[in-house]
């Protein structure tokens, strides 16, 4: 970035341009080409708007200049005609101190001296300014700051311009931009020459009201004034004034004098130039002193903007670098690992390898070339040094780690991959961290390799056979071949699963062996540069000792490192021969000897010990610090130097890595310490290691260490220079579990340690982790807990307080960082207050951290435990016909052509689209840009960002499935026409048709198959299509081949050669892991089969299962079914071979029969759809301990589980509260249902009461109003009945009584409203208003219509008056006769945004007497809502407008919903559904936000997505919440302060 930085002085800037400019001299005859350029153009003012006069290649900065009364965008800033003068397009842009700015000018109608009569007024110049700025594209596309550079009148109309940018939403995006004001003689107090001028208009020019408002103390320039300053102190000012004289005809004194063009701001800086009011912006030439002080000014803002541009890309880049460790879990770079390994290799070493044919072909990165390249050795025979030659190196133990830690390599060396991650994550993907083929199927089948490359990726993986799973590894670099720009080197032991599971490669492999005499030259050369160290006297005797110790090492590089550092302690040849007879050649005889020789002193003995036991079990390579940690609180050792003594005290087997890491020496001296070692005193017991760790870990956890300073007595001490204990917290933290999961079951310690966390620091754990943005590992650490028990049943019985306690701990884990991911990461202490009472009454987390005494107190619809199904949505008057999951969205099809997308997160609808007839099928293509659907007749494509169809198809026959191809430039369909139709998606042509029907074989006649196929599924590369006839078993077609290759017979169970039971296929589905290759499919008589499609083997059958909706879990490992019962079973793939079936858990939900099914990406939830219903699923049952967590073969087998069957009671929706209304007392609200029934509920126990009255039967209830005065209950319904009764309190409960009103409206009714008296009811449509007695005569005689009606209220402190609010008007009317009162015109609004929102809703409150909050909320719900606050003593009949308060405009995008306003307190629901208040008063001046508890998302209407509430007289937080209500209790005791930038 120092291209951007100030190259020269000011002096030397403006000499480079008087050099530049010579060609534009005045003096015409010294340059022929003056002559064209001097010609005045035909609008010597210039063109009006806003005009680009310099665009750099690189523009940071946009100088706007803006003219004043009577000038033009080039007049003004011209001394002449000649384009030499016109200095902001000829010097700046030729200045280089300016070459990162882009220059424009701006123009506007403001020629006094025009004869006819003008309505412009200065703000109507504003707005046209602010819109050509936000509207111009060059502007648009880029994050430039803007400075504005207004002269006279022109800086009136920036101000005026900004002030409107800051009040109105729509320009939010452009206020940050905003850095610089210029006033060059700007009268911010008027100018008596104004006053005279309006004079002589009057009578000569006619009027012109702009001039008018320059007038000193007009009411412009004063309401100017009275706002800028509210918003000038988050921008540089600069003001410069005249000081001669203006030799005009009316006045020869100065326009605009010093104390009208100063500000007195304290960011203002002024200065004065020596010219008149018009000569401060007219120069003769570059070195004028008035031209070189301004000039320099814009200079130090330009210094001063580039250097926070430099300072805010850093910032970015910061953050994004953070946005990406969280992403990919990983920050880990081969750096260090590297310049370790260099260190270690010699120059001119390996060349034997680089200089072979096949690895020149395997880097040429040729397209016939094998792009897999295997060098397998012996271990210690340098395979590491040999790969850190060839490239950057790959080392993880696990295959998900190793390609989280090649992504994020990938990602920070090609900006271009950097870009898609982000996108990626921003869009709301996740990873599950251990899922190696979501991992690789997301980050580099559909994008790093789907993607064009002009460069190839080399990939190096080292020690391949060290990681847990390598076979794993194995296979999907198998399947890279095609991609030609990656190339991939491996390094590994030649281990026979690595062989079988490389064979798949095939030609796309090349395997290279190691042998001694490959590096031989090498290790000679090594030996000969640490010889001359050795006591050796000739050149002959250092050839024989470089002879010997080559002889000896057999090809092992470690062999003769560890020799050659004997060796270099030694003085005498009898020394070295001593050495080289005792050193044995078997590398586990000489860690033997090592550690014998480390057993002998008995001081480090046990240091060494622990060092070795946390190095060979941790699950990462601690740092110092974290060892030295861990020596504290094992062994209670400090050891102060441990970087420089580690290898002292291990004997060379540890050693301090370039990142201050500790690990061993080599992977083989920590398996002799596992395996071999058994002797030794230094011996690791592998699950006695992990065991120990477990318990220091829990027990660390369980102190004071971790604990929130509000809940510690004391902090640590750190006494004699001991390392802070908080050194190991993350660790702990991180992987406390891992090492108990590896322990033994039989081991009581680390159980004890686990029982205590659990019911001590459990809560504070949580909030640690949540402070790092990343919950992933509560999740991880549930998966343990599951597994651990699982394994210690085998040894004890799940029984007792304990393992209750364990196994509840495991389920809430998940559940709450699934259920709270957001809110928790939002405010981690949360965990403490607010998270607990939310959860289910039966669940841990409640019963042991929900007190009555502090936090949140939740009564009434409370869970009682965790439900499996997240969210549902019912589509009343359509059937849901067809589901699919994205990878962050999903969509559902209806029978009425509608299709419904959402985000896979939060659940919220974010976009709908028409397909005009039956949704069929549905498919999302790669990161879900584009949607295909299709129905009876019509194929649509849909772009997902716009929401528009971009492409329509009409094939002959009816589609049975869809599939993208060729990264989602084409698709394909399977139709009952026996085809597959393919269409490109760049220009709609149809590109090929291949029928299946004609590979099939003789036997299959056109006769015989009579009837369409039934189902047709692709397999998830496309390269083989499942097809299903009736009485047919399921036929097989290649794709990519175009033949028929066999059928899937279902052969009778009481013959092995019988037919084929011809049940029709019902379901069918292909498992996503190709490994596995699996076709599962579902029969008409219940049973489901398991084929391998390639053997066309029958692997597995399942009777009774009676499924007619099957999916795969994108994993592979889960098959989910839906039965015509509404029975959801879940089978995990099981057996040696993963083909067989094993129930783990079933859902009895009682109901509609499943049409479909689909998974998430992350193989964590599915959907079904059922009847006009969509339900999302997380069982707990899908998050499962990952086989490549760890080394399965040093833990014991778990104990078989049996599944787990759960009944699910269903809400049909009919008896949703659809209104509520509450009683002043706060102990009764009165609740309205989607059924049409009036009920009662109690606050003090949240419980439904009686059904007081009905409206017709499943007519929903949309409105309800309490008259406390006469005890009346107003209802509205969606047909627009209202019915007005008299409800009593009896002995035995509220009953209803007479019936006041019972009418029906002639429009659709938006409000209801009672007067205090109770003895009027006010009913508002959408044109109309009518007054009516509650006893049921209407007032007056004619309809009130009011045009774009929004709200009505009662006045706050006019008991015999209402207000009704329109967008720019309220009117007061008096309740007794439907008479207006105020003004016939109305009431303006002086609302804080200079336009409305046409398209509004409005949801208000109009609690208090103090102010009134209004809240109107946009249709389309990408925009802003827009909250507008008014003090209600200025609202009187007399009044002819009002002003909104300031400020509120800063948080109006935040606010959702207004709850209530208490006083000058403001409570409302943000966007992130948290309750908030708001000081209102001053707000402006000193903001007061708070936010103090969340409510969860399921809350919401199930159908309108809207929140029902209420605050009540006992300041109680009512909610409705399906058919029930839940009341919150001391919800403001918890408070958060809010920072205004993040509500922005």
């Amino acid at each position: 970035m120092e291209q951007y930085r100030r190259r020269s002085s000011a002096e030397s800037g403006i000499s480079f341009l008087e050099r530049a400019l010579n060609g534009l001299s005045i003096q015409r005859s010294k340059s022929p080409a003056i002559s064209e350029q001097s010609e005045p153009p035909e609008d010597s003012k210039g063109p009006l708007g806003l005009n680009l006069l310099h665009v750099p290649s690189e523009p940071l900065v946009d100088f706007i200049f803006v003219h004043g009364l009577g000038g033009g965008s080039r007049k003004t800033w011209s001394k002449s005609t000649n384009l030499y003068h016109y200095w902001p397009k000829e010097w700046l842009p030729r200045d280089p101190d300016f070459k990162n700015v882009r220059v424009s000018s701006f123009g506007y109608v403001a020629d006094w001296g025009e004869k006819k009569d003008s309505v412009l007024e200065i703000g109507d110049f504003a707005r046209s300014l602010l819109g050509e700025i936000k509207e111009n594209p060059e502007i648009r596309k880029d994050d430039t700051r803007v400075v504005l550079v207004g002269h006279s009148m022109g800086g009136l109309v920036i101000k005026q311009a900004y002030i409107l940018a800051r009040q109105d939403p729509a320009f939010r995006d452009l206020v940050p931009r905003f850095h610089t004001i210029y006033f060059l003689a700007t009268p911010h107090r008027g100018s008596d020459l104004a006053r005279t001028l309006t004079n002589i208009l009057k009578v000569t020019y006619g009027q012109k009201p702009y001039v008018n408002d320059l007038e000193p103390n007009s009411s412009s320039i004063s309401s100017i004034n009275d706002t800028f300053r509210h918003y000038a102190q988050d921008l540089q000012l600069w003001s410069f004034y005249e000081t001669l004289p203006s030799g005009l005809v009316l006045t020869n004194s100065m326009v605009v004098d010093k104390t009208s063009a100063t500000l007195g701001y304290p960011n203002e800086r002024s200065a004065l130039l020596n010219a008149n009011h018009r000569g401060v912006c007219k120069f003769d030439r570059p070195s004028d002193p008035n031209y070189k002080t301004i000039r320099n000014a814009f200079n130090t803002t330009v210094d001063g903007i580039i250097a926070e541009v430099l300072y805010l890309r850093q910032e970015a880049s910061r953050s994004d670098l953070n946005r990406l460790v969280s992403f990919l879990g990983t920050s880990d770079l081969p750096e260090d690992d590297l310049i370790a390994l260099e260190h270690l290799r010699l120059p001119g070493s390996c060349q034997w390898l680089t200089s072979k044919i096949v690895f020149e072909e395997w880097r040429s990165a040729r397209s016939n070339a094998p792009s897999l390249l295997w060098l397998s050795g012996n271990p210690t025979s340098g395979k590491s040094v040999l790969a850190s030659h060839v490239h950057s190196v790959a080392t993880k133990s696990s295959t998900s780690d190793c390609l989280r830690s090649l992504a994020y390599q990938m990602a920070i060396s090609s900006a271009d991959i950097r870009r898609k991650f982000l996108l990626l994550e921003a869009h709301g993907v996740t990873l599950e961290k251990n899922d190696e083929r979501l991992i690789w199927r997301k980050l580099f089948l559909e994008t790093i390799l789907d993607a064009e490359h002009a460069q190839p990726h080399y990939w190096v993986i080292d020690a391949l056979d060290e990681c847990n799973y390598p076979q794993s590894f194995c296979s999907l670099l198998s399947n890279i071949e095609g991609h030609s720009s990656l190339r991939v080197l491996t390094t590994s032991r030649r281990l026979q699963d690595i062989e079988r599971a490389f064979s798949q490669a095939d030609k796309n492999l090349t395997h290279l062996e190691i042998f001694p005499s490959d590096t031989t030259n090498d290790i000679k050369s090594f030996i000969k540069t640490r010889i001359d160290r050795l006591p050796v006297e000739d050149d002959e005797s250092c050839l024989n000792l470089t002879d010997r110790i080559l002889r000896k090492s057999e090809g092992s590089f470690l062999w003769v490192r560890l020799v050659m550092q004997e060796l270099d302690h030694t003085w005498s040849e009898e020394g070295v021969e001593e050495v080289l007879n005792e050193i044995p050649i078997d590398m586990s005889l000489l860690y033997q000897r090592t550690l014998k020789n480390l057993a002998k002193s008995s001081r480090t003995m046990k240091i060494a010990k622990t060092i070795f036991t946390w190095i060979v079990c941790a699950s990462r390579l601690l740092t110092v610090s974290e060892m030295q940690c861990a020596l504290k609180l094992d062994i209670k050792e400090t050891v102060p130097n441990l970087d420089r003594s580690i290898a002292s005290i291990c004997g060379q087997l540890a050693f301090v890595d370039q990142r201050s890491r500790v690990q061993m020496i080599h992977k083989t001296a920590r398996d002799f310490l596992i395996h071999e070692a058994q002797d030794s005193v230094f011996a690791v017991d592998w699950k006695e290691g992990h065991a120990r760790l477990a318990i220091k870990c829990l027990d660390f956890l369980s102190g004071n260490s971790l604990k929130a300073p509000r809940t510690q007595k004391q902090k640590p001490s750190t006494q004699n220079g001991q390392p802070k204990v908080l050194a190991l917290a993350d660790y702990a933290c991180t992987f406390f579990s891992d090492h108990l999961y590896k322990t033994s079951s039989l081991h009581s310690g680390p159980w004890d340690s686990l029982y205590d966390f659990l019911g001590s620091n459990i809560l504070s754990w949580i909030e640690h982790l949540a402070r790092t943005g990343d919950l992933y590992h509560i999740t991880r650490t549930a998966t343990n807990l599951k597994a651990y028990l699982e394994r210690r049943a085998k040894y004890f019985p799940p029984l007792g307080q304990q393992v209750q306690t364990v196994e509840a701990w495991s389920v809430d884990l998940i559940r709450v960082s699934a259920k709270f991911r957001t809110s928790l990461i939002s405010s981690p202490s949360s965990i403490h207050w607010l998270i607990p009472p939310m959860c289910p009454q039966e669940s841990i987390i409640a019963q042991k951290f929900t007190s009555p005494r502090r936090g949140l107190t939740l009564r009434g619809s409370i869970a009682k435990r965790w439900d499996d199904c997240l969210t549902q949505v019912n589509y009343r008057g359509s059937l849901a016909s067809a589901v699919r999951y994205g990878d962050r969205l999903w969509a559902v099809g209806l029978s009425n052509g509608t299709i419904m997308i959402y985000h896979s997160i939060s659940g919220q609808a974010v976009r709908t689209v028409e397909h005009l007839e039956r949704v069929k099928n549905l498919e999302f293509g790669s990161n879900d840009e584009l949607l295909a659907s299709s129905g009876l007749r019509v194929i649509r494509v849909w772009n997902l960002s716009s929401g528009c169809q971009i492409w329509s198809f009409e094939p002959s026959h009816q589609v049975l499935t869809l599939a993208f191809a060729n990264k989602s430039t084409s698709l394909c369909a399977a139709t009952q026409g026996d085809n597959i139709a393919c269409w490109s998606l760049t220009d709609g042509k149809e590109n090929a048709k291949t029928s299946w029907y004609e590979s099939f074989p003789n036997g299959i006649t056109k006769s015989q198959r009579r009837q369409p196929p039934t189902h047709a599924v692709f397999s998830p590369d496309r390269t083989i299509l499942a097809v299903s006839y009736r009485g047919r078993p399921i036929l097989l077609f290649d794709v990519e081949s175009e033949v028929y290759f066999g059928d899937c017979v279902r052969y009778s169970s009481h013959s092995s050669k019988g037919t084929d039971t011809h049940y029709p296929i019902v379901a069918m589905t292909f498992n996503p892991n190709q490994e596995l290759n699996l076709l599962v499919a579902s029969y008409g008589d219940g049973e489901l089969t398991v084929y391998n499609p390639w053997t066309l083997e029958l692997r597995h059958r399942v009777p009774q299962v009676n499924a007619q909706a099957l999916a795969c879990s994108p994993d592979g490992r889960t098959l989910v079914t839906g039965s015509s019962f509404g029975t959801i079973q879940i089978f995990d793939f099981d057996g040696v071979m993963g083909d067989s079936l094993l129930l783990i858990y079933r859902i009895n939900a009682y109901d509609e029969g499943i049409k479909s099914l689909t998974f998430s990406g992350d193989s964590t939830r599915f959907i079904d759809i059922r009847g006009s219903q969509c339900r999302v699923w997380e069982p707990s049952v899908l998050i499962r301990k990952e086989l490549d967590d760890c080394d399965q073969s040093e833990i014991s087998d778990p104990v078989p589980v049996t599944h787990k069957s759960v009944s699910m009671v269903e809400d049909d929706g009919e008896t949703e509260i659809t209104a509520m209304t509450c009683h002043p007392n706060g102990d009764i609200i009165f609740c309205g249902k989607r059924d049409g029934s009036i009920t009662t509920y109690l606050t003090q126990d949240g419980q439904e009461g009686v059904v007081l009255y009905k409206h017709a039967t499943n007519i929903s209830i949309t409105f309800l109003v309490w008259g406390s005065q006469r005890h009346i209950l107003a209802s509205a319904d969606e047909s627009s009945r209202i019915i007005v009764r008299t409800i009593i309190k009896l002995q035995t409960g509220w009953s209803a009584s007479d019936i006041l009103v019972d009418q029906r409206f002639p429009e659709s009714i938006s409000g209801l409203l009672v007067s205090p008296t109770n003895n009027r009811l006010l009913i508002s449509g959408t044109n109309l208003v009518e007054l009516w007695e509650t006893h049921g005569r209407k007032v007056g005689a004619e309809h009130f219509i009011l045009e774009k009606f929004r709200k009505a209220t009662c006045h706050p402190l006019q008991v015999d008056n209402f207000i009704i609010f329109e967008p720019l008007l309220v009117h007061i009317f008096s309740w007794e006769h439907f008479e207006k009162l105020s003004n016939s015109e109305g009431i303006h609004l002086v609302r804080s945004r200079g336009t409305v929102l046409k398209d509004t809703t409005s949801n208000s409150s109009y609690h208090g007497c103090q102010i009134l909050a209004e809240l109107l909320k946009p249709e389309d719900s990408r925009l802003p809502a827009r909250l507008e606050c008014w003090e209600t003593s200025h609202i009187q009949s007399s009044s002819l407008s009002i002003t909104s308060l300031p400020g509120s405009e800063m948080i109006s995008g935040s606010v959702d919903y207004i709850i209530a306003t208490i006083g000058t307190r403001l409570l409302f629901l943000d966007t992130d559904l948290w309750v908030c208040s708001l000081e209102l008063k001053n707000f402006s001046v000193a903001p007061e936000l708070k936010r103090h508890f969340f409510i969860p998302s399921e809350w919401r209407n199930k159908n309108s997505k809207d929140i029902l509430f209420h605050y009540t007289s006992k300041d109680e937080f009512v909610f409705a919440k399906k058919d029930g209500l839940v009341v919150i209790a001391r919800g403001l005791d918890y408070s958060e302060p809010m920072s205004l930038l993040r509500t922005q």
